[in-house]
C-alpha cells in the first residue's frame, strides 16, 4: 500500500471490486466516446496510458485497432494492477509509474491517455503538466465534474464491500470546468476538445488538451 493517503488500490479486495465494477460496464458510452476521440485525433508515435489500471484502455483501443500501427505503453501506481494487467495482457509493456513523476522523456510520446485518475488526487496542477511534458502531440484525459448528484465535494470517502473483503479511504474530488482550463494553461496547454458527458454515475468531463 501506497505511504500518501490516495494510494489505497492495492488494499485487499480492492482490485476485484473494481474489475467487477469495469466488467458490468458493457459498452461504455464514455469510454467510447474517449477512444472516439483518440481514434480521430492520434497522429503518430506510441500512446502512453496513464493509470493503467488492470487494462481495460488498452484493450478497448486494441479493439478498435487504434494501437496496432502505433505501440502502447501502460503505467499504473499500484503494482498489483499492473501484475494483474500483465497476466491479462501477456507481451504488453505494462510498468509501475506514478503521475507525479513520469519515467519519461519529455515528449517521449505521441499521444497520452489518463482516465479516472486525476478526481482521485488532492490536486490536479502538478500531474496535467507531468502529462503534458511526456506527451508530444496532445493529452486526452477523462474526469469527474460536479452535477446536481455530486456538487462537488473534495474529500476522502471511507468505502467498505464485505462480501470482497474491501475497506479502504480514496478521495472522490470533482473539478469545475474553470479549475480544469486553469490548469491546463498553468500546464502550458491549449484545451481543443472539452465535452460534457452527462451519466448515470458522474458528469465527465472529456477533455482532448494539445501540448505547445
Amino acid at each position: 500500500m501506497g505511504n500518501r493517503p490516495w494510494e489505497n488500490w492495492d488494499a485487499p479486495g480492492v482490485i476485484e471490486w473494481l474489475d467487477a465494477d469495469w466488467s458490468t460496464l458493457g459498452v461504455d458510452p464514455v469510454l467510447s466516446a474517449l477512444i472516439d476521440l483518440v481514434e480521430i485525433h492520434h497522429g503518430s508515435g506510441p500512446i502512453l496510458d496513464v493509470g493503467c489500471g488492470t487494462g481495460r484502455i488498452h484493450h478497448a483501443l486494441w479493439m478498435r485497432t487504434v494501437l496496432r500501427p502505433h505501440g502502447y505503453v501502460g503505467v499504473d501506481v499500484t503494482a498489483a494492477m499492473v501484475d494483474r494487467a500483465k497476466e491479462r495482457y501477456p507481451g504488453v509493456d505494462f510498468r509501475v509509474g506514478d503521475v507525479h513523476g513520469l519515467p519519461f522523456a519529455d515528449g517521449a510520446f505521441g499521444s497520452v491517455v489518463c482516465v479516472d485518475v486525476l478526481q482521485h488526487l488532492p490536486a490536479i496542477d502538478e500531474p496535467l503538466a507531468e502529462l503534458c511534458r511526456v506527451a508530444r502531440e496532445q493529452v486526452f484525459l477523462l474526469l469527474w465534474l460536479p452535477n446536481k448528484r455530486e456538487p462537488g465535494p473534495r474529500e476522502m470517502v471511507h468505502i467498505e464491500i464485505p462480501d470482497l473483503g474491501v475497506k479502504a479511504d480514496f478521495y472522490e474530488n470533482t473539478w469545475t470546468d474553470e479549475e480544469v482550463l486553469a490548469a491546463c494553461e498553468a500546464a502550458g496547454a491549449e484545451v481543443l476538445d472539452f465535452q460534457v458527458i452527462d451519466d448515470d454515475r458522474h458528469d465527465f468531463g472529456l477533455l482532448r488538451v494539445g501540448v505547445r
